[in-house]
Order: C-alpha cells, then structure tokens, then sequence
C-alpha cells in the first residue's frame, strides 16, 4: 500500500518548484486551503504519519512551542508553512524540528527569530528554501545559515542584519534566489552580492543603497532578475508586465 501512497512525481516536488517560480518568476500564487475549513496540526500531523501528505500548512491558527511537539519524529514531512503573523516560537521550541530529516521547504511567519531560533534551523541540513520574513537575528545569526549546503532560495527580514551579513550569504555555495525585506544594506552590501556567481534572482524591499550602487550591479551581473520594492528594475533583463 504504501508503494501506491508515494509517487515519483508528488506534492513536496510542486511546492519546491513554484516556491522558486514564485520568487524567480514575479508569478502569484492563491492559497490551497481558501474555501475549507483549516486542519489542526494533529490532523496534519497524522496525514504525514500515515503517508497521505508530506506537506503541513497552519494559515490562520497562532502556533507556540508546545504545537511543534507533535512534530517530532515526522521522517516523510517535507514542507512546512507555519503562516499565521500572530505565532511566536522560541529556540527551545524550534529545537523539536531537528528529527526532521526530509525537510525541504520551511517558512515561519510569526515571530520569535532571532540568532538562537536561527541556529536551531541551521540544523535542518537537508533545507533547499527558507522563508522567515519576521526575524529579529542579527549577522551573527545569519552566518550561521552557511551551514545549510543544498538552500537554493533564502527570504528573511531583519532589521539588525547589516553588510557584514552579505558576506556570509555570498558563502552559500548552492544560494540562487534572495528575497531581503527591510535589512537595511548599503553599497558595500550590494557589491558583495553581486560577486554571487550562481545567484540567479535578487529581490529587495527597503535597503539603503544608492543609484549608483544599483547602476554598479547591473554593469556586474547584466543577466541578473531584480526587483526592487515589488516592482522590476527597469535595466532588469527579465522584466516583464506583471498581470
């Protein structure tokens, strides 16, 4: 039975492609679960155990560090999209993510990251997109990430993440999509990520940078997609009207 469950071709494998599609290619993306009524974790939980699903997404519920103990041990789960903006987990509780071994594709929403929570993710070795728009780490946290080999697609918000913490992003050697929001980069940050030679797409929301900077990175990396504040650079060489 459980041969007929896993198909070569399943639901982790869509995810991770329009998760990338989504940032690379401006597309928008609605909400699987708009017209139903939200599953609980421990229903989610016991569709991954029973090899119906290896996905868990929790949209609208606020989650806290004792939700993420029925995670624990969930070997076959491959996403996990934590969405609600009122969660708040700490390092203590992300620890209960570590025997997730098959874990693709996480996103946290809430708040909570900060440079201990980050070492706990750092720990999710097979880890190929990361999404924390809320966190609250610091370069030091950041560097951490570097440990993550196979992570194709990182989008992080911090206020306290500077230029320094773009050297470290430039060390992730499989890194080719970047969403920043509202980290407040400079020149010297934007040089050092346009010397990222498989960076494929650059997304930037606020920074600090200037004109000049900007003109800078396109005479380096003239095939690179960027927006900048949602919309497409106008030297960008993909741009295109969005729908």
């Amino acid at each position: 039975m459980a041969q007929s469950m896993r198909r070569p071709f399943d639901v982790r494998l869509w995810l991770l492609q329009a998760g990338m599609l989504l940032l690379a290619g401006c597309g928008a993306m609605g909400s699987s679960k708009q017209d139903s009524a939200e599953q609980s974790i421990v229903a989610q939980v016991a569709e991954v155990r029973a090899e119906k699903s290896e996905q868990i997404q929790i949209e609208k519920t606020p989650l806290r560090d004792d939700d993420l103990k029925d995670l624990a041990g969930l070997e076959k789960l491959h996403v996990l999209l934590l969405d609600s903006a009122e969660s708040r987990f700490s390092a203590q509780g992300l620890k209960q993510l570590d025997g997730l071994t098959a874990l693709e594709h996480l996103r946290i929403r809430g708040s909570g990251i900060d440079d201990a929570a980050l070492a706990q993710l750092a720990e999710l070795e097979g880890l190929r997109i990361l999404n924390v728009p809320h966190g609250t780490f610091s370069d030091a946290g950041l560097q951490q990430l570097t440990a993550l080999h196979d992570l194709v697609q990182l989008r992080f918000g911090s206020p306290h993440v500077t230029d320094a913490g773009m050297k470290s992003i430039a060390e992730m050697p499989a890194l080719k999509r970047l969403h920043l929001i509202d980290v407040p980069i400079t020149d010297a940050g934007l040089r050092d990520l346009a010397q990222i030679k498989q960076l494929e797409s650059l997304y930037i929301d606020g920074g600090q940078f200037s004109d000049g900077a900007i003109a800078e990175l396109f005479r380096t990396r003239p095939d690179l997609h960027v927006h900048l504040n949602q919309q497409h650079y106008d030297r960008d060489p993909h741009k295109h009207e969005h729908p």
